[in-house]
């Protein structure tokens, strides 16, 4: 991840590299063409302790649509702040919107629930969420999380695991973080064991090796990993396994590599 990441909240606009589609209820008037919706990001936004990213929304306005609207936008908790928190989009302006999320150095680790609400002038008001995830600076996700899916088949039910895209470099008879992150279905609420061990061989150690995340926790999981001072130089696969209390389990693999102090 960059240091500046976008996180373009304009309501129904794509960000450059990932698009958007998660649509608010219509609001305004039901009738055809007057209504409009706020289209937000159908991922979760990414961004690192310490860090600022922008984020665009669109508003998807019915052809005969021409009020202003009022967007309010608030965090459902504290620990990331979003600015502007209230703009007027006018009927004659672009329905684009840049929001710049903040996240402060001491922010916990987890999703943060932004809700953008649109008031027209006259008629009813919409709103519709997006999530903001914090992460460790040294993480590094995948866009989408390359384990197949574990838990249910059905649509909401299941999960994913999400790990660095990189090779995590570590020096002989050191140590370093990494984060792994659990991405769950709107509708799994299931705790997850996950064990995390080498592909084959040995030369690396993991604390914690086994963890329980739970329905109720923070998605995000710090892994210490170790080197051996007599670890073989090169690289070293890492097997994270996913199991959830009922239904399938999922795992995947990402690289460490081994490098002379």
């Amino acid at each position: 991840m960059k240091k500046v990441i976008a996180i373009m909240v304009v309501l129904t606009l794509a960000l450059t590299i990932v698009s958007y589609g998660t649509d608010s209820a219509k609001g305004g008037s039901v009738a055809k063409g007057e209504g409009f919706k706020i289209d937000v990001p159908t991922f979760d936004v990414k961004v690192k302790q310490g860090e600022t990213q922008s984020v665009t929304i669109k508003l998807q306005r019915g052809e005969s649509f021409k009020q202003d609207v009022k967007m309010e936008i608030v965090t459902a908790k504290g620990g990331i702040s979003v600015s502007p928190e209230k703009v007027l989009v006018k009927a004659s302006d672009k329905p684009e919107v840049e929001l710049t999320i903040t996240v402060p150095k001491e922010a916990a680790l987890g999703e943060y629930k932004v809700s953008v609400k649109g008031t027209p002038t006259t008629g009813e008001p919409t709103s519709v969420e997006f999530t903001v995830k914090v992460i460790a600076p040294d993480a590094g996700y995948t866009v989408k999380s390359d384990s197949d899916k574990g838990g249910s088949t059905a649509k909401g039910e299941g999960f994913k695991i999400a790990v660095p895209t990189f090779d995590t470099k570590i020096k002989q008879g050191e140590t370093q973080s990494v984060t792994i992150s659990l991405e769950r279905g709107e509708s799994f609420k299931q705790d997850v064991t996950l064990e995390i061990k080498l592909f084959k061989g040995k030369g690396l150690t993991f604390e914690p090796a086994k963890v329980v995340v739970k329905a109720s926790d923070a998605a995000d999981v710090q892994i210490m990993i170790t080197a051996l001072k007599d670890a073989n130089l090169g690289e070293y696969k890492v097997s994270v396994m996913g199991t959830p209390t009922t239904g399938e389990p999922t795992s995947t693999t990402f690289n460490v590599k081994v490098v002379a102090p």
